[in-house]
């Protein structure tokens, strides 16, 4: 097996279970790497510090899978992660298999299966193979989930971003059993309709599961008005009617797509006549909103990632501002909102930041109740601050307006 010796005090984060090993963290080779083997990476004296896969095309040049020198990288190691990865969701996930039918079962480097994700949706499983070196572990991975979930479908739908990093296609296929194109679930209770096949990332945004909750439990009154911009199928806007108690709900959303899955959700839980759809660009109908008058007791803003890369970070705070400018301006006396970053780059005191401005230009002061992160089944690692990547702010607009001069 090839051998891998990292720079002298580069060994301190590995031992720490970081799982990255970059570029400019290797000092020497065995020999020439082949990309996507398994590897031994050890420090300048030659100690094991960890097993993993190699790229030696990518920044992130070893993806670590094991910090035991005598743990094999099997089908058998594949079935203790994934084992351990379903007994801890079968723990933090409330009502697994019953109010709550979907989950995400394996978060790649958070589970410490760097590169792979598979998410769950009524006993279907959706897989994502987003590195290199993770392809040639597939059939052991794939054989290994069904003997632990014993699932009646998996289906593969590797998407581009990641993938073209690694020089790898995207790939959406059949691996296991019958998927159908749409599946029945429960959120917290709510009935939803995903669409695995040919819809957003492995079908549905699992990560806001107890966000949803939240917000429509202390964030909903009976009979308020509420608008979900970014409204994908609509989950935050049910979970205002159903479990809030909301008289109305505006959805917005570009995917005409997803607005459909709104509305057949909307008709399935008994609330379409309470629901609104609004198609087109959130900054433009926010902005047209605003100007109109329009005024929302709750508000979501859950706007897809707008830096997936560092050098995106300034133009995203401009965009984020706008946003949440246009819905704290429709906001009345003790009204509520909660705003959301899904990237990475945007850490939760830059979210805050961008917030305050926002605030301070539309006049409005404002109670901060929560900073919240994503759904527990997608855990962050402290050893990994790449895993902490959605973050919320839950604030409450004080009863009283600002009138000056």
């Amino acid at each position: 097996m090839l051998h891998v010796t990292v720079r002298p005090g580069r060994e301190k984060k590995i031992r720490a279970c970081y799982p990255w090993v970059k570029k400019n963290d290797i000092l020497s080779f065995s020999r020439k790497p082949k990309k996507g083997e398994l590897c031994v990476v050890r420090d300048f004296k030659g100690r094991f510090l960890a097993k993993g896969y190699i790229n030696p095309e990518s920044y992130i040049t070893i993806r670590l899978l094991s910090f035991d020198k005598n743990e094999e990288i099997n089908e058998e190691f594949f079935v203790r992660r994934i084992s351990q990865a379903l007994k801890y969701r079968e723990k933090v996930v409330p009502g697994i298999y019953r109010e709550n039918t979907a989950f995400r079962l394996i978060h790649s480097e958070a589970d410490y299966i760097p590169g792979f994700i598979c998410d769950v949706y009524d006993n279907h499983a959706v897989v994502q193979f987003c590195t290199y070196g993770i392809t040639l572990l597939k059939d052991m991975i794939i054989n290994a989930l069904i003997k632990v979930l014993k699932p009646k479908s998996i289906y593969e739908k590797s998407t581009p971003t990641a993938m073209e990093i690694e020089g790898l296609e995207p790939k959406e296929e059949q691996i296991y059993g019958e998927t159908p194109e749409t599946v029945f679930i429960k959120e917290n209770g709510i009935k939803i309709i995903t669409q695995i096949k040919g819809g957003q990332k492995t079908g549905y945004f699992l990560d806001q599961r107890e966000n949803k909750l939240l917000h429509a439990k202390e964030f909903v009154d009976e009979g308020d008005r509420f608008l979900d911009a970014f409204c994908h199928v609509g989950g935050f806007g049910l979970h205002a009617l159903i479990i809030g108690k909301a008289k109305e709900a505006v959805f917005v959303d570009s995917s005409e797509l997803a607005l459909d899955l709104a509305k057949e959700n909307a008709k399935l839980n008994n609330v379409y006549e309470k629901c609104t759809f609004i198609k087109g660009d959130c900054f433009e109908i926010l902005r047209n909103m605003q100007k109109d008058g329009e005024v929302f007791d709750s508000i979501v803003i859950d706007p897809p990632a707008f830096a997936k890369k560092k050098a995106y970070v300034e133009g995203a705070k401009r965009g984020y501002k706008e946003l949440f400018l246009r819905g704290l301006k429709m906001l009345p006396k003790g009204g509520k909102i909660s705003v959301y970053s899904c990237s990475h780059h945007v850490s939760p005191w830059i979210l805050e930041e961008i917030l305050l401005s926002a605030a301070q230009d539309a006049r409005t002061p404002l109670r901060i109740l929560y900073t919240t992160y994503q759904a527990k089944d997608h855990p962050f690692v402290l050893q990994i601050p790449e895993s902490r990547y959605l973050k919320g702010i839950f604030a409450r607009r004080f009863e009283w307006d600002v009138v000056q001069g």
